[in-house]
């Protein structure tokens, strides 16, 4: 059957997410926990699914609360499908968060921005957000055909859509990056994106899936690797505690960042715009320290 769409708009996209959580999809619902702390077998009733949620604070595109028997958790969904991601947002989400909290609407948040995976991999304020999903995952654990349809129209309208400003220099980096990756770490890291993609100035941040729900990130411009463990923040001292011995004898240091805490190692800024051999003793110490905050996984207690 053709099922054919003029255009999809992200409202399009936004029912189509509160249509999957208010049938309790099960695999839709774990797709959003296995991004966070969350267990992926908590067994959820669904409270509340709303639309265009507006405070004095600004707008939420989805609220979905959640209870698990005990407690009522929500997820907050900003939804993109090519708009420029607006300074501010994410913490702007992080505040109606905090302020629900304290009127009770809910025990605890996370805050997902969803999009095509192409503008997570561009956007700078995009990275911001400690949750991402992306149209992508969404189509694998879709079964409608009509839904399904949505989404490829969606991601059809990103590719004439959003397109960051390129900044040739920082294409070109990537370029080498890929390769470099490749050549000297083909089993261990999976770049987000693919070699020949189009690099705005912004793209500095250098991401890999590193198991049991953490990434690692290289903030070249910020000068450290990060290993990010989602939905941690609140565990803090708890982590600190447990792992004492992993983190006393590697001397990692610990903070958090919105509702994610991280192990930080520090390295020298890498310029994405300059040349790349100029800074390729940089760049192997960059994916060196990357690699141990990985293999590090493995070593900690969650």
């Amino acid at each position: 059957m053709n099922i054919i769409f003029e255009n999809v708009v992200e409202r399009d996209v936004d029912l189509l997410i509160m249509r999957r959580f208010a049938l309790r999809d099960a695999s839709f619902i774990r797709m959003f926990c296995e991004k966070t702390s969350i267990d992926p077998d908590t067994v959820y009733s669904v409270l509340n699914v709303s639309h265009s949620v507006m405070t004095n604070d600004g707008e939420t595109d989805v609220e979905i609360i959640l209870s698990d028997g005990s407690a009522k958790t929500a997820f907050l969904i900003e939804d993109k499908i090519d708009a420029i991601a607006q300074p501010e947002q994410a913490k702007r989400y992080e505040l109606r968060a905090k302020k629900a909290i304290e009127q009770g609407l809910y025990d605890k948040y996370y805050i997902f921005i969803v999009a095509p995976q192409k503008y997570l991999n561009n956007n700078q304020e995009a990275g911001k957000y400690a949750y991402q999903v992306s149209y992508e995952e969404i189509r694998e654990v879709l079964s409608d055909e009509f839904e399904m349809a949505l989404i490829d129209k969606a991601l059809d309208e990103s590719k004439h859509g959003y397109v960051p400003v390129e900044d040739r220099k920082v294409t070109d980096f990537w370029n080498q990056l890929y390769d470099f990756v490749e050549n000297n770490y083909p089993d261990t890291f999976n770049l987000q994106g693919h070699k020949g993609e189009v690099r705005g100035s912004n793209a500095v941040w250098v991401t890999m899936n590193s198991g049991h729900g953490t990434s690692v990130v290289i903030k070249a411009d910020r000068g450290f690797v990060d290993l990010v463990i989602p939905g941690y923040a609140d565990r803090f001292a708890e982590f600190s505690k447990v792992n004492k011995d992993v983190i006393d004898q590697k001397r990692l240091y610990i903070r958090t960042a919105s509702k994610s805490l991280t192990v930080r190692k520090y390295i020298e800024i890498i310029d994405f715009a300059g040349d790349f051999s100029d800074q390729i003793d940089r760049v192997e110490d960059a994916f060196n320290k990357a690699k141990e905050l990985q293999d590090l996984v493995k070593y900690l207690k969650f």
